[in-house]
């Protein structure tokens, strides 16, 4: 590391898995605080650094001082190699601390935890995190089988996003973002690192479970993923932006699109968002198990996308309470280094941006399938209700725009017409309280009313009321079509569903059908 790779690292802060210390610490204390780095992630400790990331100096320890005495006090199960940088303003030690697969005790019973923010100590009988896979360095991995060319993709992706780590050399680059670990002397590619900018040759010898296979079933039968009647399949074993942009090809290349026209703006209403599958597949791919040897599966249907992937929810998190559990995940590494790129969001599992999508163009919300060893996610592809998505786009154009909160009530009574407050709660996974107030906000906004214990939807109908101004004489389809502006698919749906509400008579058959509203 050089003295200018060093002061870019120290700009960038402290994080998960970078630590700054001074150099008046006991060999206790700088034993903790190694030990809590080693007992979350691993990543680098700088010695002679303040906590503002200002270099203060270490010109008096010894490399050899660190390592015995970090040895002596973890049994030793903590050796990190020590790399000396030295510079205009002193000189700083840079110990790479590997993360520990298992709990490094300082003391009787002392286990330090570093959390990216502060050191702190887990109880007795608290289990560390799962370890990350994704972290880890495979034994027979070594530099030679990344991709210049995927590194190359990274550094581009870090440009367009404006990120400072985009300037750094290709090997600092790899150590910032966490795929690059210093084993034994030697810089070595992490799971994590394999995946994002691994060789086919290397992924394939060293990780075979990181293949993903895409079946496209022409017909919309089957349940659940079968593979069984499917017109076409590919099987893509690439790093995964490669991965993402190859699935991307083949979802978008059998995806309709329609558009519809609300004031001034036109919506593009596709039957498989762009960004709700993308959602859906890193979902698949930051919380799956890397351990088991199965591959994701992405089953293509004309109704539905289902994505399986191998392993289930972590601890705590149920289809019943994803949207408001705190978010965990199962592989760090690999999300740290998805967010840095710009992949994924810190702060959650793009869950909610998923709901949001799909409830905003009148689709249901994702449906979750357990299994003992996997997990199944199907975005589904209703009949697009035309009416709907633009009555729901005018609402919000009307209002502000709506909560996530707003849409979900809206979609589930879209669906099942009316619904208790108990039923909107669990549809919600809100406490009946907190459920009652979103909907008593609703009443106000005129989008619900309740009746009888029971919440209805309030919709304007601005099409049917059109349709009925036009029907004021009697008309053909084609003419309604025509003075509406409506696909003949939208026309029909709109007068049959005039017809079962009463509202309009068809009389005569075939090329002479005529419709009329009733009196």
């Amino acid at each position: 590391m050089t003295w200018e790779e060093l002061l870019e690292r120290l700009s960038l802060g402290q994080d998960e898995r970078t630590l700054f210390l001074p150099p008046d610490l006991s060999p206790e204390e700088l034993a903790r605080y190694a030990a809590g780095l080693a007992n979350h992630r691993g990543g680098i400790l700088f010695l002679g650094v303040d906590g503002e990331g200002r270099v203060v100096g270490a010109s008096e320890i010894h490399p050899l001082q660190i390592t015995h005495a970090l040895f002596q006090l973890t049994q030793g199960l903590l050796l990190p190699y020590v790399e000396v940088v030295e510079g205009p303003l002193g000189r700083v030690l840079a110990l790479h601390v590997p993360q520990s697969p298992a709990a490094i005790a300082v003391g009787a019973g002392r286990v330090p935890f570093w959390d990216g923010k502060r050191l702190t100590e887990l109880r007795m009988g608290q289990a560390l995190p799962e370890p990350d896979f994704t972290a880890q360095v495979l034994p027979a991995a070594s530099l030679s089988d990344l991709d210049p060319v995927e590194v190359l993709r990274l550094r581009r992706i870090l440009e367009e996003r404006g990120s400072n780590l985009a300037a750094l050399p290709d090997l600092e680059l790899l150590f910032a973002l966490g795929l690059l670990e210093r084993v034994e002397g030697e810089d070595k590619p992490t799971v994590a690192g394999l995946l994002l900018a691994g060789t086919p040759l290397a992924l394939k010898r060293l990780l075979p479970q990181a293949e993903v296979s895409y079946y496209f079933h022409g017909q919309p039968d089957g349940y659940l993923g079968g593979p069984e009647g499917y017109a076409f399949r590919e099987d893509i074993l690439r790093s995964i932006p490669a991965l993402l942009e190859r699935l991307r090809d083949l979802i978008q290349a059998r995806n309709r699109v329609r558009y519809l026209t609300v004031g001034l703006f036109r919506l593009e209403v596709w039957d498989f968002d762009q960004e709700v599958y993308r959602e859906a597949l890193l979902n698949a791919l930051v919380h799956r198990d890397w351990q088991s040897p199965d591959a994701i599966q992405v089953h293509h249907y004309p109704d539905r996308l289902e994505v399986s992937n191998p392993g289930s929810f972590p601890p705590g998190i149920t289809p019943e309470n994803i949207l408001r559990h705190p978010p965990k995940r199962r592989n760090p590494r690999l999300a740290e280094a998805l967010y840095r790129l710009g992949y994924v969001e810190r702060a959650g599992s793009g869950v909610d941006k998923m709901y949001r999508l799909l409830l905003k163009y009148g689709k249901e919300p994702p449906e979750y399938h357990l299994f003992p060893e996997a997990l199944t996610l199907v975005l589904y592809n209703p009949e697009l209700d035309e009416a709907f998505v633009r009555e729901l786009a005018e609402a919000q154009e009307r209002l502000g725009g709506f909560s996530l909160d707003h849409l979900i009530a809206v979609g589930h009574l879209r669906r099942v017409g009316e619904a208790s407050l108990e039923e909107l709660s669990r549809a919600l996974q809100l406490p009946l309280e907190a459920a009652r107030k979103v909907l008593t906000r609703m009443e106000r906004m005129g989008l619900l009313r309740k009746e009888g214990g029971r919440y209805y939807l309030v919709r304007r109908d601005p099409l049917g009321e059109r349709a009925l101004g036009l029907l004021a004489n009697s008309l053909s389809r084609r003419e309604v079509e025509a003075q509406l502006g409506l696909t003949p698919r939208a026309t029909l749906a709109l007068l049959n569903r005039l017809i079962r509400e009463g509202k309009v008579e068809r009389t005569g058959r075939g090329a002479a059908t005529r419709y009329r509203r009733r009196v």
